[in-house]
């Protein structure tokens, strides 16, 4: 018997970057609950975007945002593994040396970058609705501790993130591609999976006893610690080869299709 659901919000639920969802997973989602199934979602996305795409249902979920380091449930949300305030400083450092390279300094309750008006900026204020801070500098870096790091380049973030940003944070940090253009770092081991695992643990649910959609590279940790893994027909390669099935994308509503088999 299933008794948690967790899934991915971009690429497996909706396009990347925008905000709109089959209003159906809404009905859905509710009936789930009802019949006592735990509905987790779990995205990259800062909980502030997360609120605009499942308005009419957030009273009913458990949220693991920022790739799993904050989870959140009736309106109260801890940090899994906090990142600190110097180590940001020291990665907006590096990022400033590159053209077209931003970075996002993430809190539960904020979001902040060094420019407003920035390509980076503007996607996050249009696409997805972040109330975004800017702190007028790569050098104002907030004095608090962080839940997720974020690097933005519109073009070749994974190339940059491997070759001049990695090496320096081995052992420190982890960088999750989650999207085209965005790369998250988190503490080793705040990943989607240990979200899961701490949920079902508090909750008294049985790995086997979930289920999990996903479709990219930080979507991995989730699909493997899930009692079966689904992954959508878009997904990265390495995400098809870590799940156990196959199912159409976003445009077919794969995923609302699926959560339609535990209703009967």
């Amino acid at each position: 018997m299933i008794k948690m659901v967790m899934t991915d919000i971009d690429g497996t639920l909706i396009k990347d970057g925008t905000l709109r969802i089959n209003p159906e997973y809404y009905e859905v989602i509710e009936k789930l609950v009802e019949k006592g199934i735990v509905f987790v979602v779990a995205s990259g996305r800062h909980m502030i975007s997360i609120k605009e795409v499942f308005a009419p249902v957030m009273d009913k979920l458990w949220i693991a945002s920022q790739n799993g380091n904050v989870v959140s449930h009736n309106g109260k949300s801890k940090i899994m593994k906090p990142i600190p305030q110097e180590w940001g400083k020291e990665l907006w450092e590096q990022l400033s040396k590159f053209d077209q390279l931003e970075g996002l300094l993430n809190t539960p309750t904020n979001t902040y970058c060094p420019f407003e008006g920035t390509p980076m900026h503007k996607l996050l204020i249009d696409g997805y609705h972040y109330d975004t801070i800017g702190t007028g500098g790569w050098s104002n870096v907030p004095q608090e501790d962080f839940s997720m790091m974020t690097m933005y380049h519109p073009e070749n973030i994974d190339q940059i993130c491997e070759k001049y940003i990695k090496d320096k944070w081995e052992g420190k940090l982890e960088f999750l591609n989650s999207g085209k253009y965005w790369i998250d770092a988190v503490r080793p081991g705040a990943n989607k999976g240990t979200a899961m695992r701490s949920i079902c643990e508090e909750l008294g649910i049985s790995r086997e006893e979930t289920i999990a959609f996903g479709d990219n590279i930080n979507d991995i940790a989730m699909l493997e610690y899930a009692g079966k893994g689904y992954a959508v027909d878009t997904a990265r390669k390495e995400t098809k080869e870590a799940a156990d099935e196959i199912i159409p994308g976003y445009a077919e509503d794969g995923v609302l299709k699926v959560l339609k088999t535990f209703l009967s």
